[in-house]
């Protein structure tokens, strides 16, 4: 069994709760296609933490923190944020501010694959499972099963925050509907993503 449960716990929900890429992405999703495609994007999001935490339990922890994997990890994810930036701020661009366009949503792309991506694409993410997570596991026990329970925790604790801040924008559904602030909204999360990207890969080639 791993040590200092609720420590790891309370840290884990901190750090879900602290405003980043998954926020952004969530908020705009959740704006744009309503609580079913904020939720969609959960699941994407808990895939990609679930896939991390098999790498993490596989012990490939050498390879993964290779400084040219991470390298690769943050133009990559970089990459990847600048780009679904630029799509949403063009998905907004696109859409009428007086008139709700559909198809604008859909273009943006699958909410689940983006979830996934902005996740396995996150160096910190991947960190987190590499560096934090290790330090409460038990040197006396299975670390691959410590691991696995570990990184249970982190996904459910992803799946409540995640289905409880979509539910609670689901309640501002009526003012979330309005082409002014979803077309608002997709410039500001295009912007943010876009940030976001330009940052990482700033600070990559830096």
């Amino acid at each position: 069994m791993p040590q200092q449960l609720p420590v790891f716990v309370a840290t884990t929900l901190l750090m879900l709760v602290i405003p980043g890429p998954d926020f952004v992405l969530v908020t705009r999703n959740t704006a744009a296609g309503g609580p079913r495609r904020g939720h969609a994007t959960t699941i994407g999001i808990c895939s990609g933490l679930a896939l991390l935490t098999l790498v993490a339990a596989a012990g490939v922890t050498a390879a993964a923190t290779d400084p040219h994997v991470l390298l690769a990890l943050r133009i990559c994810g970089g990459g990847y944020l600048a780009a679904l930036g630029v799509t949403f701020a063009l998905a907004a661009r696109s859409r009428h501010p007086d008139a709700a366009d559909p198809n604008a949503v859909r273009r943006t792309g699958s909410p689940i694959a983006q979830g996934f991506a902005c996740n396995v694409l996150n160096p910190k993410a991947l960190i987190f499972y590499l560096t934090f997570m290790p330090q409460f596991v038990r040197l006396d026990g299975s670390v691959p099963l410590q691991t696995l329970l570990l990184g249970g925790l982190v996904i459910g604790c992803a799946a409540l925050w995640w289905t409880l801040y979509v539910t609670a924008l689901g309640a501002l559904g009526a003012v979330l509907a309005r082409p002014r602030v979803r077309r608002t909204l997709d410039v500001g999360a295009g912007l943010a993503l876009a940030a976001l990207g330009v940052t990482t890969l700033a600070g990559t080639l830096g």
